[in-house]
């Protein structure tokens, strides 16, 4: 009989006991970057106050309409990342809704944050042209008084 056996070395078992914490921090990592697209404003608003303030629910579908401050007739019209103007609104409009599945088009919500120097006659314009491309649902962005 040889002196040296043969012995069978066990492989260590694999310790998985932070597993889970680490899938999940990496899911709350994912869940909170993802979503987060906001659109700047390129130029220069001053919301109007407001003391009821309503929170977006769903972020995926939203048109982003900024009206900036001007020393002119028109002011700046920003439409989601690309100044335009007034006139040109109903063509990218229809182009942005051309971008969205057909049956998803009745969830598009357009936020509007307009300079609360505006004039009421451009609110109503935009309202006009939104109302002309069925885009029915509409929020108007303020600030909460401090």
């Amino acid at each position: 009989m040889s002196r040296f056996r043969k012995t069978h070395r066990e492989v260590p078992s694999l310790n998985t006991t932070s597993l889970p914490d680490l899938i999940f921090t990496l899911l709350l990592f994912f869940m909170l970057v993802v979503n987060m697209r906001s659109v700047p404003a390129l130029t220069q608003v001053q919301l109007p106050n407001t003391k009821e303030l309503q929170k977006l629910k769903e972020k995926s579908l939203l048109i982003h309409i900024v009206v900036g401050k001007s020393g002119n007739n028109e002011p700046p019209v920003q439409l989601n990342n690309d100044f335009t103007s007034l006139d040109a609104m109903p063509e990218q409009l229809k182009s942005l809704k051309n971008q969205i599945e057909p049956e998803e088009r009745s969830k598009i919500v357009v936020v509007l944050r307009v300079d609360k120097n505006t004039p009421m006659g451009i609110v109503n314009d935009l309202r006009q042209i939104l109302r002309e491309q069925n885009l029915l649902t509409v929020y108007y962005a303020a600030e909460k008084p401090h």
